[in-house]
């Protein structure tokens, strides 16, 4: 019986390229999604460019999807860091409110 902690091995086909992996159970129909989504591009771009090579527009795909990843690494770290900020405040908040109660009570 499989689990979702379980690796599996899976072939996916990128630009008409086979790809064996190693993924978690769980991960699967994220990897499926994710080779539709970079063949529909694939596809798509073949037809608006025409004229570049198979390994141009397999790197045009890379780099889109790595400046992808890089807005979301961005977008990411400066959300984290506005929450930490936020939970920051919070903890003073609280903690001020917790004296004033104190000393109230005394």
């Amino acid at each position: 019986m499989t689990t979702n902690r379980d690796n599996v091995q899976i072939e996916i086909i990128i630009a008409g390229e086979p790809i064996k992996l190693t993924v978690p159970f769980s991960r699967q129909d994220s990897v499926r999604k994710c080779e539709k989504d970079l063949n529909a591009l694939y596809s798509d771009w073949r037809a608006k460019f025409p004229r570049k090579t198979q390994s141009e527009l397999m790197a045009m795909i890379a780099y889109q999807y790595a400046s992808f990843f890089q807005e979301l690494s961005e977008r990411y770290a400066a959300i984290t860091s506005s929450l930490q900020l936020t939970s920051e405040s919070l903890d003073d908040l609280l903690s001020s409110k917790s004296s004033r109660r104190d000393d109230e009570l005394k």
